[in-house]
């Protein structure tokens, strides 16, 4: 009896020895994906990412990189410039192009011009803006300016300029018919402004033609200083 009682004592220690060293399987814990990763997979197939729904309801603080992930197609887009060619091109249409291309690139994208096509009424050279269309209508620019001839520069005083010597403008294709010249042209002689020549006007219409250059000094307002600077100039 007493035997069979240490048996059983033995067998309860031996199945409680076994039993607290058995092995347990412990379950590793699973991670939460963090709204950082989640973000950037988001991010690289174009989509924008929900902070509340990545992450259980919490806001990621301030500066986390959910709103970094966008950046790089932002700069993409600032890199570029997206214009409208139309008209006398090959090839009509909406193009892209870097950032600071001009017009010229712009044209050449589309093949170019039609043949016989005027460019000259197009800035080729400006630089490209954002959104804007390029009209090839082919009409030509504003004729360059003329430079004014050299014999311009020696011209006579202008009009109603005080008296000067006998070396002013409108002698050049020799002296002034008295009897045929016009107000103006009689205004271009030095010291006559255009009271005095509408004077000589109204001597001539009311006396007749000059019979002589000496003649002008009949003109009310004309006096000798002025009849003796005059007097080379003209010619009845």
């Amino acid at each position: 009896m007493v035997l069979a009682l240490v048996a059983l004592v033995a067998a309860l220690l031996a199945t409680w020895f076994a039993w607290q060293h058995r092995p347990v399987s412990v379950a590793a814990p699973v991670g939460r994906p963090s709204a950082v990763v989640v973000a950037s997979s988001a991010a690289a197939d174009g989509g924008f990412v929900d902070a509340a729904r990545t992450d259980a309801g919490r806001t990621p603080a301030a500066g986390a990189a959910v709103g970094v992930a966008a950046t790089p197609a932002l700069a993409g887009a600032a890199g570029e410039v997206v214009v409208d060619v139309a008209g006398r091109v090959t090839r009509p249409g909406v193009v892209r192009l870097p950032a600071g291309s001009r017009v010229v690139d712009a044209i050449d994208r589309v093949g170019g011009v039609l043949a016989g096509t005027d460019t000259t009424g197009i800035g080729l050279a400006r630089v490209l803006v954002d959104g804007e269309q390029i009209l090839v209508d082919g009409r030509p620019g504003p004729p360059p300016a003329v430079a004014a001839p050299a014999s311009v520069a020696g011209a006579s005083p202008a009009a109603g300029g005080g008296g000067g010597g006998g070396g002013g403008g409108g002698t050049q294709n020799g002296p002034i018919d008295l009897n045929s010249a016009s107000s103006e042209q009689l205004d271009g002689l030095p010291g006559v402004g255009p009271v005095l020549a509408g004077r000589i006007v109204q001597w001539r219409t009311e006396h007749g033609p000059f019979r002589s250059p000496e003649q002008l000094g009949e003109v009310t307002g004309l006096g000798d200083k002025r009849l003796a600077d005059l007097l080379p100039l003209v010619k009845v």
